[in-house]
């Protein structure tokens, strides 16, 4: 009763949350959001990650939103999900810098929402935060800690492995330290191999988490495009900011911790991935920011309100509930996009008691709308198929028969980088397969007997 009395706003965190994400920030409820709750619903359904689908980071945010989805597999459970590791973090945050966190909403409007949405990117953040706060309020729980640690490993590999450092540097000489992180570390990640190993998927986890990430790099990086040179210089401006801030206060381990969230942003270095970085950026100075004005929480919080209820009322769009779309019934949405998304729907149902395959960033909407298989094509992304993947999967079409494949010619002819569409591919079946049907030419339906 006395926490709900002192904690009494987190209730509202998490309404704010959910508001936000659904309405205000609809246009983030595309690609990795959906990707991310295709993956945790693909497991509530008893698919096994890697084996059955291409989830090319570590499961653990798949799997703890998978929980909800037992009760109701819908997308709205997958936003109230998010809105609640969203007020948990908040917590944990508060009770490292008190009222200062407010800053972070200011972050929020910054990014548009970006830095909140539901991805596994978010999660590992989200643990980051909690060992933080381990390592400033219980850093006696050595066990804990190297257990959260493995769990930052378990989010998202590219970040996580970075969590083992602060350990060694600060603890090196304190072997009987590091011994019960290692344990608790060795727990979770244990757990883990033995999953792979008796699922019989060890050598897929391998290629797309690890050696996959070669042909992310090469087809995905910066160094290949330059539509993303501005939050490469903003994400190279924070690390030289952070690093400088180490220089100068070398003994504060949250910042050994912070820097690692460089990695959120490679190699894409676009808006939504250098939003989790500048989270850490922001977390980084509140220790050092004086919070003695008590007037500065109120007006952040006051900013965030206005912008947000400013921003919804002025959208020159209707926005609608994407009622006859299944597991997306709550969702708002844009009407004409709503609308074209069901002509798809119906032109794309008309294959649908057959084989279909859908080419295009649809795909993954396509299989949730139809309660189908999450598969290697429901998530269609350049470097999403492990090492060599565009050629490992034109491999697998060959052996396919009797099936059709929807090839989105829009994504095709679409120039934008970001798409991270696999032209490759589709221009594999464009090229060797019969054109039996499009659709205003967005689609095009190939058959291969």
């Amino acid at each position: 009763m006395q926490f709900i009395k002192k904690y009494w706003w987190l209730l509202l965190v998490f309404i704010g949350s959910f508001l936000c994400l659904n309405f205000v920030a609809y246009f983030h409820n595309y690609d990795d959001p959906i990707n991310n709750y295709g993956f945790a619903y693909a497991i509530a359904r008893g698919e096994v990650p890697y084996l059955d689908f291409n989830l090319i980071s570590t499961p653990l945010y798949a799997f703890v939103t998978s929980l909800g989805l037992f009760i109701y597999n819908n997308y709205l459970t997958f936003l109230l999900e998010q809105s609640f590791l969203i007020a948990v973090c908040c917590l944990v945050l508060y009770k490292l810098f008190d009222k200062k966190i407010t800053i972070i909403l200011l972050i929020t409007i910054l990014t548009l929402y970006g830095n909140i949405i539901p991805t596994y990117n978010f999660f590992c953040f989200f643990i980051m935060i909690l060992i933080i706060f381990m390592e400033n309020k219980h850093n006696d729980k050595d066990y804990l800690i190297g257990f959260l640690i493995a769990l930052g490993l378990l989010s998202k590999q590219t970040v996580g492995v970075f969590f083992v450092i602060p350990s060694i540097i600060f603890y090196h000489k304190n072997l009987a330290k590091l011994k019960k992180r290692f344990i608790g570390f060795i727990i979770p990640c244990s757990i883990f191999l033995i999953y792979l190993l008796v699922n019989k998927c060890l050598y897929q986890f391998i290629d797309l988490c690890f050696l996959g990430l070669f042909d992310f790099f090469n087809n995905n990086g910066i160094g290949n495009k330059l539509a993303g040179i501005k939050y490469l210089l903003f994400s190279i401006v924070g690390l030289f900011v952070m690093i400088f801030m180490l220089f100068r206060h070398p003994k504060d381990i949250n910042l050994y911790y912070l820097i690692s969230g460089f990695f959120f942003a490679f190699p894409l270095f676009d808006d939504i991935h250098f939003a989790m970085f500048l989270n850490c950026i922001v977390i980084a100075f509140l220790p050092y920011i004086n919070s003695k004005n008590k007037s500065v929480p109120v007006l952040c919080t006051l900013i965030f309100i206005l912008f947000s209820l400013l921003l919804y009322f002025t959208y020159p769009i209707e926005l609608v509930f994407t009622t006859k779309l299944n597991h997306f019934e709550y969702l708002i949405h844009d009407k004409k996009e709503y609308k074209k998304f069901l002509e798809y729907n119906d032109f794309l149902d008309k294959y649908n008691n057959k084989k279909l395959i859908i080419i295009g960033r649809y795909s993954m909407k396509y299989t949730l709308y139809s309660d189908k298989k999450v598969d290697y094509f429901s998530s269609h992304y350049t470097g999403n198929f492990g090492f060599n993947g565009s050629e490992k999967m034109i491999k697998k079409i060959k052996k396919m028969h009797d099936c059709y494949f929807a090839v989105s010619i829009k994504n095709l002819n679409d120039k934008n980088v970001r798409l991270q569409f696999d032209k490759k591919i589709a221009r594999y079946i464009m090229k060797n397969f019969e054109e039996i049907a499009n659709f205003k030419k967005e689609y095009k339906i190939y058959y291969k007997k």
